[in-house]
């Protein structure tokens, strides 16, 4: 009797806990592809559970879906997520499932928002300096683990693996929630994702027919076409009929933009009802995205040739926060205290005073030769730090400059072409941002002497920074900043 309850025992706690199958495949990739993608593709057609199901698929963090993650997690993602799309039968959410193979635009779209399973990878570094992936999938209806369906692999990632690894990268997926917001750059993007939200609900108002004028009105902040660009996408998916003439028009489409905090937005697409018609119900979706500031405008120069000279200027990137949590104090420039805050080389110190605990970090855009992080005396591969306390003074080496005042002004802008060299101090007050900051600044190339280093420029140096400007937007209470521009640096 002990024993055949034993033995039923055994089963439960086996049904209970997914069965994990762990590779003894040394090498990453070939184990994606001879092993996990395979088994993934099979499962996903014979696992009774995803039969008929809609999935979506995602990078794990702490056992929950990771918004940002890393280079290489996100690879491993979307190959198993090629691989998915390709395979038929499969059911992939719209928010996945529009990019690549994506079915034609229609009502059949909505199918696809009510996804129940998220099939999720994970990648964590071991105590050990191993490495170790795993696969798992998310019931969410039930907020349970799949039984029976999992991978793993543990072993080494070779150099451009542990590369990849150290890069931040946020996952588009999640693009419109507020911790993944739209650039301005993005205006096409949020309008096809605000259309489909919209589209799924005209299409459940099966007795209404909507025919729609577009407010004319500007939003400004970049957004003008939006509302127009909106009401194509609803109409290309057999939504609502567009039209130019508002007396023919039995509805008003509408758009605008709310501040929810510094430049992150929150933008409501409406359809209003213009008339008394009982029928008609007024709809609306929302999105989240970072605009420019709206701070009024610097005065006119004086002079029209530096006016001429400030139009050639490529505009001025939205970084949260210039000072307004005020984790810094001004920066500035000083002569060294002695000569052994110098000992390798003739140098000047950036001196500020921290304002509460952070975490502090420097960087240079030389003039004509890009950005880069500055790495200090110590010159270590990783990104370089400060630690400081609140109230403590703070300071930095960097190239021998006049120190006068008269040569350093404060700015509160990051430029893809400065017209000085600027140096910024980063101040951060939550280590699990600051980790994020530091492998994104990773990315830069490191100056740790006084020559002059070739860093980031045109279009990667806007890639690094949009994607700065979205790490400092999720999490502007914890980051501050200052910069000053700096003519005669030696």
């Amino acid at each position: 009797m002990t024993r055949k309850f034993l033995v039923i025992f055994a089963v439960l706690i086996a049904q209970a806990i997914p069965t994990v199958a762990e590779s003894r495949e040394k090498d990453l990739d070939r184990w994606v592809d001879r092993d996990l993608i395979p088994y993934v593709r099979q499962q996903l057609i014979v696992h009774p559970r995803f039969r008929n199901e809609t999935v979506m698929f995602v990078v794990l963090r702490d056992n929950a879906p990771a918004s940002a993650s890393n280079a290489l997690a996100l690879s491993i993602r979307d190959r198993l997520l090629a691989a998915a799309v390709a395979t038929e039968g499969v059911a992939i959410g719209w928010q996945q499932g529009r990019s690549g193979a994506a079915p034609v635009p229609g009502p059949n779209d909505c199918q696809h928002d009510d996804v129940h399973y998220y099939i999720g990878i994970e990648l964590a570094q071991k105590l050990d300096s191993s490495y170790a992936v795993s696969l798992r999938a998310l019931d969410l209806e039930d907020r349970n683990w799949v039984a029976g369906f999992g991978r793993t692999w543990q072993g080494q990632l070779n150099t451009s693996q542990r590369q990849a690894m150290r890069q931040p990268r946020i996952d588009d997926t999640f693009l419109g929630a507020r911790d993944v917001p739209f650039t301005i750059a993005q205006t096409d993007l949020m309008a096809a994702f605000l259309a489909h939200k919209l589209a799924c609900e005209l299409h459940r108002q099966l007795a209404a027919e909507y025919v729609v004028a577009a407010d004319g009105s500007q939003p400004g902040n970049g957004l003008d076409g939006t509302v127009e660009l909106i009401g194509n996408n609803l109409a290309s998916r057999q939504a609502l009929a567009l039209s130019g003439d508002a007396a023919q028009a039995n509805a008003v489409l509408s758009g605008k933009a709310h501040r929810i905090d510094g430049v992150l937005h929150q933008y409501w697409v409406t359809v209003t009802p213009a008339g008394t018609d009982d029928d008609l119900a007024a709809l609306s979706a929302s999105a989240y995205i970072v605009l420019p500031d709206t701070q009024p405008q610097r005065p006119a120069l004086p002079d029209a040739a530096p006016q001429a000279v400030a139009a050639r200027l490529p505009p001025p990137l939205t970084i949260p926060n210039a000072g307004r949590d005020a984790l810094l104090g001004p920066l500035r420039v000083t002569p060294p205290r002695s000569v052994s805050e110098c000992s390798r080389y003739r140098c000047s110190m950036l001196q500020t005073e921290a304002m509460a605990d952070a975490i502090v970090f420097f960087l240079e855009h030389q003039a004509n030769h890009g950005l880069v992080r500055l790495g200090g005396m110590e010159c270590r591969s990783r990104t370089s730090a400060r630690i400081a306390r609140d109230g403590e003074s703070l300071s930095f080496p960097v190239a021998r400059t006049s120190t006068s005042s008269r040569n350093w002004a404060a700015v509160e802008e990051w430029r893809l072409e400065p017209e000085a060299d600027t140096f910024y101090a980063v101040a951060v007050t939550d280590a699990g941002v600051a980790r994020q900051l530091a492998n994104h600044m990773d990315r830069l190339p490191l100056r740790c002497g006084a020559s002059i280093r070739q860093g980031l420029e045109a279009e990667r140096l806007r890639d690094w920074l949009d994607d700065f400007a979205l790490l400092s937007a999720r999490a502007a209470e914890h980051i501050d900043w200052r910069a000053i521009e700096v003519d005669d640096v030696l």
